[in-house]
């Protein structure tokens, strides 16, 4: 068992993650960017949570590569199918590879020299406990989106926790919720039906997405002993 990890987030904030709970899984970041009008989705995680995304588009080998900011950065087009849709994608697969953490990015309609121009306008930098990215301009670039950290968490199910701001605060039912030890424990339900939770600390907001919906009993009386603080 890991008592306490801490993972940082693509915008900055780190996640502190505490319990009696089996904390050893990897962790990815998402964010969305605004450059130039136009929106990017950004995640980071470890080399296997990039090489997975690169084995489920289907990529053997990148076209370019490039030293950028202190990593790596590879480029390849793919052409991918969208089976939710029935559409074909064409996009630039974008991986950037620093020491410990690596980041992918998904570009439609874009050149190998957009990639680079990204991340001409965006200032990545690498940490022990993962990667943070700001704009370089801020008239041509800036978050869209706050950055969250997704994590799984045998016994509990699939965690996404975001700092506790007036925007992400919007996410919070509007009924209370039941008091825990480290803040307040909401139970809702998706458009499915699937049963949810929304954990609200002091600082951060957690999602829960339970692996097995018999099983919500038991992650609710589990979710009291987690604990989560976001730090800027």
């Amino acid at each position: 068992m890991a008592h306490g990890v801490v993972h940082r987030a693509l915008d900055g904030y780190r996640f502190q993650i505490s319990g009696d709970l089996d904390l050893t899984l990897p962790f990815t970041s998402v964010s969305r960017f605004a450059v130039d009008g136009r929106i990017y989705e950004l995640t980071s995680g470890d080399h296997d949570a990039a090489a997975s995304w690169a084995q489920d588009l289907g990529i053997r080998h990148f076209d370019d590569e490039f030293s950028v900011q202190g990593g790596t950065l590879r480029t390849t087009r793919v052409t991918h199918y969208d089976e939710r849709v029935g559409l074909e994608d064409h996009l630039l697969a974008v991986i950037w590879q620093g020491r410990n953490f690596s980041m992918f990015i998904p570009m439609y309609s874009a050149r190998a020299a957009d990639a680079v121009r990204l991340f001409q306008l965006l200032r990545v930098t690498e940490h022990d406990d993962g990667i943070t990215v700001a704009s370089r301009n801020p008239k041509r670039a800036g978050i869209a989106e706050p950055a969250d950290v997704a994590k799984e968490i045998p016994g509990l199910g699939l965690l996404e926790i975001t700092a506790l701001t007036k925007t992400t605060a919007r996410r919070l039912p509007g009924w209370s919720g039941a008091r825990v030890p480290s803040g307040e424990l909401f139970r809702d339900t998706l458009d499915d039906d699937t049963t949810y939770f929304l954990l609200a600390t002091p600082s951060a907001v957690v999602t829960v997405l339970p692996h097995e919906a018999e099983q919500t009993v038991k992650v609710a009386n589990r979710l009291g002993g987690l604990r989560v603080e976001a730090v800027a």
